[in-house]
């Protein structure tokens, strides 16, 4: 019998799903801060996002799947899945959004956006700075309202509350005591085919830093577009280009409501109002102290 569970929506309206997949446990995984609640037993027809069992695992149904559904073997993958889900129905009930792969912190002037390719240490930058002192809003996504949209002015990222994952071992460029916090505030969530750890997600119920909860918005200050290298030494900070800028974002960017040129012109609205830089690091330790310093973040 499905549960019907209610999740925190931006307009109001709270996302309902129904799920076989029991996931109240994987709250404090998945969805550290974005608040949800069990309702009791399902109704068909009123989810919006359904989780069905079948003989080999779960099937998950939205309309933004390819052909709708999408088959996973565990409770754990289904319930990690949920969270792109809950994603798409926000684009779909707000197509003045974006959402982007990016991490982000909020500083005293606003918030900071890392974009860059995959595996350019976006989490890991964010989390370094929450370290140091900044709120941390997000490791790999967020929503954005770009610049002239919903009344604003300035481009406004809003916070979705999920839980920051931390790849394994911590690269020792990162530091001993980005190694030591995550060692010690984290829960692995997958192991290799040998058993030893390679992703595990920082455990925020411990209150170990200041995280922004889902729907929090904050204006954006800065899109930062990473280089990372693998000569620990190397660190460069420097204005960036507008248009490599904004190319990084479309590259990262999905709508409901914006097709590709769409992209384009939020991308352009987005960096053609905040500072746009360039950091290339081989030390994620080194370019979170440089970038603190230069936003005043403690």
């Amino acid at each position: 019998m499905s549960t019907m569970y209610r999740f925190a929506g931006l307009d109001g309206r709270p996302i309902h799903v129904a799920s076989d997949a029991p996931l109240l446990d994987f709250t404090a995984r998945f969805f550290g801060m974005w608040p949800f609640d069990e309702e009791g037993t399902a109704i068909a027809g009123l989810a919006d996002i359904t989780i069905e069992a079948i003989a080999d695992g779960f099937r998950l149904h939205h309309p933004s799947l390819e052909g709708g559904t999408l088959e996973v073997p565990e409770a754990a993958e289904a319930a990690s899945r949920l969270a792109d889900l809950l994603v798409a129905e926000q684009l779909a009930r707000r197509k003045d959004l974006i959402a982007l792969q990016a991490g982000a912190a909020a500083g005293p002037r606003g918030l900071l956006l890392f974009v860059g390719e995959p595996g350019c240490g976006k989490s890991t930058l964010a989390l370094q700075l929450a370290r140091r002192g900044a709120r941390f809003f997000g490791g790999d996504r967020l929503l954005v309202a770009p610049a002239g949209t919903d009344g604003q002015q300035d481009p406004t990222g809003i916070g979705l509350g999920l839980t920051p994952r931390m790849h394994l071992p911590v690269h020792e460029s990162a530091g001993g005591a980005l190694a030591a916090f995550v060692a010690a505030n984290s829960v692995v969530e997958h192991m290799d085919w040998q058993g030893n750890p390679i992703v595990a997600w920082v455990d925020l119920e411990r209150d170990t830093f200041d995280a922004a909860p889902f729907g929090t918005a904050l204006r954006v200050s800065a899109v930062i577009l990473l280089v990372q290298r693998d000569d620990p030494d190397t660190l460069e900070f420097e204005l960036g280009s507008k248009g490599d800028t904004a190319l990084a974002l479309v590259r990262q960017s999905t709508s409901a409501g914006m097709d590709a040129r769409g992209l384009v012109a939020a991308a352009a609205l987005i960096v053609g109002s905040v500072t746009c830089l360039r950091v290339e690091y081989g030390s994620s330790a080194a370019a979170a102290d440089l970038i603190a310093e230069r936003f005043e973040i403690s």
